[in-house]
């Protein structure tokens, strides 16, 4: 039978339960400091991710680290309904944006001015110089010349092409067409205007043949948001790091 002195048993506990609500305290505490250790540093990466010229970001791997974090979460919630969570794009002119071809010019400067100002999004500094003309409806291109151009393109791109067809086709670009002026006389575009690669390979609305036939007849009018005053530029900017990133992995 124990001979243990109640009231000491009470002492003994009452000394156990405050050394416990010490312990308590102190991590709360410690734990506490720790998290605006944490955010003081999250801001002052933040800060210095805008501080940074847009270009130079790469070379500091905490701010690439720091950016992508930010970023992941806001382009699941604004971007990947038409860019898709893996950025590849859905084929409804949405661009892929892991590869390396660029509309408006590559880099975190480009990248960032897009997404700030958007393309023809009705913002006074969105990419909005020209647009793909419907030569078709217009009755500027016959069902037969637009058809040619197509067999051209599958020539340039190294796919299945009519001979004859495709030297009709390269005589309508260079003419009656006159898409040598924004794709330029080899085809490979001008960033300027937005007028992508044509030898490329790569086709933000599909690039079938029944796909390009409707590209050039019906044309293309691709808008994408302006994002100024809906997010912060630091947002932009994380953002901007993530797609560049993303495309060079």
């Amino acid at each position: 039978m124990s001979n243990t002195d109640p009231e000491s048993t009470l002492k003994t506990r009452k000394w156990r339960v405050r050394i416990l609500a010490i312990g308590l305290v102190a991590l709360a505490t410690l734990g506490g400091g720790i998290y605006v250790v944490h955010r003081t540093h999250q801001a002052q990466l933040g800060a210095q991710l805008l501080a940074t010229m847009p270009d130079d970001v790469a070379r500091r791997p905490d701010l690439v680290r720091y950016a992508d974090a930010e970023a992941k979460p806001l382009f699941a919630k604004n971007c990947s309904g038409c860019h898709g969570l893996d950025l590849k794009g859905r084929g409804i002119g949405a661009p892929d944006l892991t590869d390396s071809i660029w509309l408006y010019g590559s880099g975190v400067f480009h990248i960032e001015r897009t997404i700030t100002y958007g393309i023809r999004s009705g913002q006074k500094k969105a990419n909005d110089i020209t647009e793909m003309p419907a030569f078709g409806q217009r009755g500027q291109l016959t069902d037969t010349e637009i058809r040619n151009i197509v067999q051209y393109l599958l020539q340039l791109n190294r796919r299945p092409y009519n001979d004859q067809a495709a030297f009709l086709g390269k005589q309508a670009y260079e003419t009656k067409g006159q898409c040598f002026d924004c794709h330029a006389g080899d085809a490979k575009g001008i960033i300027d205007y937005g007028a992508p690669d044509l030898t490329a390979n790569v086709w933000d609305f599909g690039g079938s043949p029944q796909d390009l036939y409707d590209s050039i007849y019906y044309g293309r009018h691709g808008i994408m948001p302006a994002w100024i005053g809906k997010l912060t530029p630091e947002q932009i900017r994380a953002l901007a790091v993530y797609v560049d990133t993303a495309s060079k992995r």
